[in-house]
């Protein structure tokens, strides 16, 4: 625990000061991206990973954070009640479906969830008081954390940093409570976890609403980033694969897989796309897809296993 509370400070004292120093837009849109898909990674991570539920319906989540956002900026309210209300919805709709897909296991609940997002995007394509399928632009305001709205984007870049450092603490937690252990043994065999007295579905619920409220909070960014809400760019399911993917490529239920895959991630759609331009659109997706090919084919574990696999031989040669 103490060496990964020293390793999550180094890291946001490292990242806190390459943004004060580097002060470039473009690096800045990078490092925020790269945050913020390491939040929705590592509360993807809280299910998948550690409960071993594979998700693919987490856009709905961030749509509720995204859209709770928009409505209040439309409806002249303060972000931080935005915010607060997608947090809310997210663990509500949560509770709501998580009893019942969790009653179902492996690729079953995968299914379960793409079609429950699936429903979620189309009821918003068709609700006028969410604006249907136009979606929703902000209205600007004047600058400060009381509007969340900022002339420059190193704000962000502290906000989304914080956000992560919450949910790095949240994980640290996790590893090392009682719940952490019941969603590892769940993973394990969760028929024997219940032979034991282990609670499944209350255990795996509680991972999900706490799950779905972190994923909620990073949507709230992003609509206040982008400063538009569109059901397309939020709900759809490409955002639900690209959340597990991050945690997939950087390490399944590993304290630091998520924020090594949302780094890769971030660097392959950012930087790698940018630096294609138009004649390569869409080799950024193949690389990244060739990518996740190799690490299935030759380090199940991800990003994150290799790197512990490396440490551990070290400590063996030395």
């Amino acid at each position: 625990m103490r060496s990964g509370l020293v390793i999550l400070l180094v890291t946001c004292v490292a990242v806190a000061a390459f943004a004060l120093i580097v002060q470039n837009p473009f690096l800045l849109d990078l490092t925020f991206a790269a945050l913020l898909y390491a939040v929705l990674g590592q509360a993807w991570n809280w299910v998948s990973g550690y409960a071993g539920q594979v998700s693919f319906g987490h856009a709905l989540f961030f749509g509720c954070g995204a859209y709770g956002a928009a409505l209040a900026n439309w409806h002249h309210f303060s972000p931080w009640l935005g915010i607060a209300s997608g947090i809310v919805a997210a663990a509500a709709i949560a509770l709501a479906v998580g009893f019942p897909c969790f009653a179902l296991r492996g690729h079953y609940f995968s299914i379960a969830t793409i079609a429950v997002a699936a429903i979620g995007e189309i009821y918003v394509k068709n609700a006028d008081w969410l604006n249907g399928a136009v979606g929703i632009e902000f209205k600007l305001a004047s600058a400060g954390l009381g509007s969340l709205q900022f002339t420059s984007k190193l704000p962000w870049v502290f906000l989304a940093l914080a956000v992560f450092a919450l949910v790095q603490l949240a994980t640290i937690a996790l590893e090392n409570s009682r719940m952490g252990y019941y969603l590892r043994a769940i993973r394990a065999n969760q028929d024997a976890a219940a032979s034991v007295g282990v609670d499944a579905r209350a255990w795996e619920l509680r991972a999900l609403i706490a799950s779905a409220a972190a994923t909620a909070l990073a949507g709230s960014l992003y609509a206040q980033y982008t400063l538009v809400v569109e059901p397309e760019s939020i709900l759809a399911l490409p955002i639900s694969i690209s959340i597990a993917l991050v945690g997939v490529v950087g390490g399944l239920g590993q304290l630091w897989g998520p924020a090594l895959g949302a780094l890769t991630y971030a660097f392959l759609a950012k930087y790698v796309a940018a630096q294609l331009g138009g004649s390569g659109r869409g080799l950024d997706l193949v690389i990244y897809g060739g990518l996740i090919c190799l690490i299935a084919a030759l380090r199940p574990s991800g990003i994150a296993g290799y790197v512990r696999e490396l440490f551990a031989r070290r400590r063996l040669a030395g």
